[in-house]
């Protein structure tokens, strides 16, 4: 009897989760038209949030599917507290004059980068597994910006709190690629291991994070500070609450991003040498030998630039990008009913003839000689309108500042040019381990 009545369950779960789903080609315009409709903040999260991992107490994060499916701080909760959410951090992360005064504090970063560099390749310029390497730097960088906190992820040996922190965050990645293909609310009604696994690594994450967020406000609070955090949360109603959860969320949605953004920049650009010696010159066509780069100077590096935008275009980290329809909408030859889920895929959009003359050649050249005729909605890595990705700013500063310092420092060669397959697993990721090797100049 009690297993009948657990099937009925199981049966009544999955079928109340099963959704019909529809493709078609995606168009610039579509995005376009798509943008224009959209509401100034989000519709309702279509799930309670007790029915979502993590910390749900907290009113803005619940789970990292939505984070990855959505984007830092465009989660569809409740308008008003999305919007307001929202506004108290896109004074400090939409301004490219208030990003670029974190240069610093990534250039801090980027020197013990190079040098775990120069310590984990072997004798042929080769790392094991650079992607791990790459999110090393990520976390560092983005937990110095957000904590004042040097975790030191990028020394030989990691100290307790670093090791706890991201094996944490590493058991939170690999239980959500597993809850995406059976239902949250599955796993959360059996207790699966999964689940106890996702929560549990969900509530070490943010121990660490109130821990270091509580510090620092306490550290600064009888005195006048540019703090990134003590800024924001001086000059906004946000509790603290909402600061955990918001700041949370930006840690976790920007550490796989810019890894893998940087991942695939490495390996388009070593496919290429042609473009790599052309980058060089002119990173040192603004830079003396050992000048460390500014924000300022990266603004006078249109090719630097043009090579991101290009691999972005080519190989975006988040291959997606999602709205769920408040009312009936038209587009193109569809009418879609409300709460229609839409997810446009951007791997696709990136690789139409009809935007992109030779789509599938590697050619940053294009965003500097036909910028003016490439239709913008054909582009969107880091999403499209309002609800655009909060922290672009602060990623393209990261990895246009990082690209300098390895371009200078290595000649990056492929190790062989078999086709690279991608793999679509919430962030597009390579098939197998990328052949590259880092020469020293």
């Amino acid at each position: 009897m009690a297993s009948r009545i657990k099937r009925d369950f199981l049966g009544m779960l999955l079928k109340s989760r099963s959704i019909s789903v529809q493709h078609s080609i995606p168009t610039a315009s579509d995005v376009c038209d798509l943008k224009e409709k959209e509401l100034p903040a989000p519709s309702s999260c279509p799930y309670s949030l007790a029915a979502l991992p993590g910390p749900t107490k907290l009113p803005i994060l619940g789970s990292l599917l939505d984070i990855l499916r959505k984007g830092g701080l465009k989660r569809q909760h409740e308008a008003l507290d999305w919007q307001r959410v929202r506004s108290a951090f896109q004074q400090k992360l939409m301004k490219p004059t208030e990003v670029g005064k974190l240069d610093a504090k990534i250039n801090e970063v980027l020197v013990d980068f190079m040098q775990r560099i120069d310590s984990v390749c072997d004798e042929d310029g080769t790392i094991e597994d650079l992607y791990c390497e790459l999110n090393k730097w990520s976390l560092e960088s983005i937990c110095l910006v957000l904590y004042e906190k040097r975790f030191g992820f990028l020394q030989p040996n990691l100290g307790e709190e670093a090791l706890n922190f991201i094996t944490a965050i590493k058991t939170m990645m690999s239980t959500f690629g597993l809850m995406m293909v059976t239902p949250v609310e599955l796993h959360k009604s059996l207790n699966t291991k999964i689940w106890k696994d996702h929560t549990h690594a969900w509530d070490s994450i943010f121990k660490t994070a109130k821990c270091h967020i509580d510090r620092r406000l306490t550290k600064l609070a009888s005195k006048d500070s540019e703090d990134f955090l003590c800024t924001i949360y001086n000059d906004s109603k946000l509790s603290k609450k909402e600061m955990y959860a918001t700041i949370t969320e930006m840690l976790i949605g920007a550490v796989e991003t810019t890894a893998n953004s940087l991942l695939w920049v490495i390996f388009n650009i070593s496919r290429h040498p042609h473009i790599q010696k052309k980058l060089l010159e002119e990173i040192q066509s603004i830079l003396l030998p050992n000048q460390v780069p500014t924000a300022d100077d990266v603004r006078n590096m249109p090719y630097l630039k043009a090579c991101l935008k290009e691999s972005m275009r080519i190989t975006p980290s988040i291959p997606f990008t999602t709205r769920t329809l408040d009312k009936e909408t038209i587009l193109g030859d569809y009418v879609l009913p409300k709460g229609t889920v839409l997810t446009i895929n951007s791997h696709v959009l990136g690789s139409n003839q009809e935007c992109f003359d030779n789509w599938n050649q590697f050619r940053p050249e294009r965003w500097l000689e036909e910028k003016n005729t490439i239709n913008p909605f054909a582009y969107i890595p880091f999403g499209i309108g309002k609800r655009m990705c909060i922290g672009r700013r602060l990623a393209e500063l990261q990895l246009q500042l990082t690209l300098c310092w390895l371009i200078r420092k290595y000649n990056i060669v492929a190790t062989d040019n078999d086709p690279m397959e991608t793999l679509h697993l919430g962030t597009l990721m390579p098939s197998r381990e990328l052949p590259v090797a880092f020469h020293r100049r």
